[in-house]
């Protein structure tokens, strides 16, 4: 591949640059044969603003038709190419036109070539945008990019996806080819294209991964039918399964994290007492460290500090995930590092024993983890390392990083590393934007959309590991949006605010309630003052708290054993549908209700994803008398408002309820968190 054709994306690849203009095809008799399905050399004269066959897309106010001109001004070959010019700070893109569709096969290659050239050096990009239709237009997963660096002079850039591993035939049905002169929407940028072409040919190793669009699943179970009220029964006596209590984690960054706490680079222990209690009094069922082969005292230190901390918070060490590797994937840890740390842990007698092998490491998706550039690099290293472990501890529970949006990261890591996981770490961040979507969708809407995408991923698991007992276990999740002025989400205060907070409430509760995966640990523990769009706790102000904190103290306080059945209704929001994004409706007031393992306690927690209605609720009872009910609820009325709170009475309070034995009843109040307890009679 030409050096200056970079990729973006993890799940991509770009082949090597044409020789020619054309497609060259292997020689001999049994070369497949390669078909053209689009070409566009821009000779056919025309006034239009874009040419014939090219559509702007992107937001209205960016579709200025003079950006995108037929130019005979040095072509590359014949009398005229394509002229696209990207003003400066805006965001229109040119796509080709929905009529020219490429309709994919299965079992087949798409390589696009072009010929481009820039009025000054830099990177532009090329990408597929895919649909599932287009008329209306729902969109599909993309199946790729490429970034590369146009100069004056004309160059041959060229790309190639795989059916049935970068796209599904039955999924990205419509494939529309995609250029924007500037890959950075910042930056004013002309570029010139020319002799555009994507030949299709049959695959000569198909992938043969499972399509996980069409794949059978169980949807996701709302368990309260539509209704105008919330009003349900429950029976004690009738259990769904154990509620999954593994889900309220929240996990440490790493044991040198960076803020200083809970250890330093010098490996002092630095957390302030009053943080060590105060995470102590969030009952934590789990947590994760991540790096700890990273940290400048060595990985038998790193697990050392790691089960000092967890003994000093109260979290038992079976119930940690452990991960080694260096922070960003820039360099990979031997196996024997691996190896050697899993020995420590079992001779000091650590009960430590699942180990999530490289956090993040399809980072090359975003220019970085250099150490693991493609996914079958890091599927070799996973095998080594997991070899390794095993022969030290049999009984070890492995993890798999994966990324849950990509076929290459995602789906074929599955299907590669079946057999040596037994639990895979999604990381299911929502990347709702919370400045621009309605409350009810951020709160609602995106996480029915991102549980599916969970329940999906089950399917797949069971679907590559017959006969094996795998799972789930997200190591990291939360909302996530950039924050004003381009700074990362990290501070964006409405990702831990009342928006973000009602995000995680209702993700806890399905967490917990459903059979989607066996534990759960929101990110992160310590935190800066400065960065809080993932706040918890930070020892620059020991003695306040985040609202998310709040959150998860009174969630792990009320959830009892046993998730119990639910029959009733309930207010459903149903989102307006958009041009390329499926609507997924679901309960305003998503309820988890558990039974205590002693059958003396019910707990509910009721989550109202609503911005401004108050919805009155009924609880009925059967099998269970209640003698007395008391409720705790968490709200906050400003939208834009700190996630750190000066009095935990800004956002916490009781809640009043009237019990008469047979039931509760209670208003909930616009978007609030209510958590509530019912004790039988004597």
């Amino acid at each position: 591949m030409n050096a200056m054709a970079k990729l973006s994306g993890g799940i991509f690849r770009a082949v090597c640059l044409l020789a020619t203009a054309g497609v060259a095809v292997a020689a001999g008799a049994a070369a497949p044969l390669a078909n053209v399905v689009f070409s566009d050399d821009f000779e056919a004269v025309s006034k239009a603003m874009p040419p014939p066959g090219w559509s702007m897309w992107g937001e209205e106010q960016y579709k200025t038709s003079a950006n995108y001109t037929r130019d005979t001004a040095n072509p590359h070959g014949g009398q005229a190419c394509f002229r696209i010019h990207h003003p400066g700070q805006t965001g229109g893109y040119i796509v080709s036109s929905p009529a020219r569709a490429i309709r994919p096969k299965q079992a087949m290659t798409y390589t696009v070539s072009f010929w481009a050239r820039a009025e000054k050096r830099g990177p532009s990009k090329f990408l597929w945008t895919a649909y599932r239709s287009v008329g209306p237009f729902v969109g599909a997963p993309p199946p790729g990019s490429l970034t590369f660096d146009a100069d004056g002079e004309w160059r041959e850039f060229s790309f190639t996806v795989r059916e049935g591993l970068d796209l599904f035939a039955g999924q990205s049905g419509y494939l529309m080819l995609t250029f924007m002169a500037s890959a950075d929407p910042k930056e004013e940028r002309t570029l010139w294209v020319d002799d555009v072409r994507v030949v299709e040919s049959p695959d000569p190793e198909p992938a043969g991964l499972l399509n996980d669009g069409v794949i059978p699943y169980d949807a996701l179970q709302h368990r309260l039918l539509p209704g105008d009220r919330l009003e349900f029964a429950v029976d004690a006596t009738n259990r769904l399964r154990r509620a999954t209590r593994d889900a309220g984690g929240v996990s440490f960054h790493r044991v040198c994290g960076w803020t200083g706490q809970p250890y330093n680079k010098r490996g002092d222990y630095t957390l302030a007492p009053q943080l060590e209690a105060a995470i102590r009094d969030m009952r934590l069922p789990m947590t994760r460290f991540y790096a700890l082969g990273d940290e400048p005292f060595g990985i038998e230190a790193a697990i050392d500090k790691a089960a000092d901390v967890v003994r000093r918070v109260g979290v038992a060490e079976g119930c940690c995930v452990l991960e080694f590797e260096r922070q960003g994937a820039e360099t990979m840890l031997p196996p024997e590092t691996w190896a050697r740390g899993v020995a420590h842990s079992l001779r000091q007698g650590y009960a430590f024993h699942r180990w999530e092998i490289a956090n993040e490491p399809y980072a090359s998706m975003w220019g970085h983890g250099q150490a693991f550039p493609t996914a079958e690099a890091f599927a070799g290293h996973f095998k080594s390392v997991s070899r390794a472990i095993r022969a030290v501890d049999p009984r070890a529970q492995l993890g798999v990083d994966i990324h849950r949006d990509d076929v290459r990261w995602g789906n074929y890591l599955l299907k590669r590393l079946a057999g040596d996981y037994d639990f895979v770490a999604p990381h299911y961040y929502c990347g709702a934007d919370v400045r621009k979507l309605p409350f009810e969708e951020i709160a609602l809407t995106e996480n029915y959309r991102m549980l599916d995408r969970a329940l999906r991923t089950q399917a797949l698991l069971r679907a590559y590991n017959p006969g094996r007992d795998v799972y789930q276990y997200d190591t990291e999740w939360g909302m996530i949006c950039e924050a004003p002025g381009g700074k990362d989400a990290d501070y964006e205060r409405r990702n831990a605010n009342i928006i973000g907070t009602l995000h995680r409430a209702v993700r806890l509760i399905y967490y917990t309630r459903e059979d989607i995966l066996r534990g759960a640990s929101g990110w992160q523990m310590l935190n800066r003052l400065g960065q809080p769009g993932f706040g918890i706790l930070a020892q620059e102000a020991p003695e306040k708290r985040f609202m998310l904190y709040w959150l998860y103290y009174y969630f792990n306080r009320h959830v009892g054993e046993w998730a119990l059945a639910m029959d009733g209704v309930a207010p459903y929001h149903v989102p307006a549908r958009e041009s390329d994004r499926v609507p997924f409706s679901g309960p305003l007031t998503p309820v988890l209700t558990t039974l205590s393992r002693d059958g003396r306690e019910i707990h509910l927690v009721i989550a109202n994803g609503s911005w401004a209605g108050a919805v009155p609720c009924r609880v009925h009872l059967r099998n269970f008398v209640a003698g007395r009910a008391t409720g705790v609820v968490l709200t906050n009325d400003n939208l834009d408002g700190s996630p750190l709170l000066d009095r935990k009475e800004d956002a916490v309070r009781d809640f009043p309820v009237t019990c008469d034995g047979s039931g509760m009843t209670c208003l909930l109040p616009p978007h609030s968190v209510v958590f509530l307890t019912m004790e039988r009679c004597p």
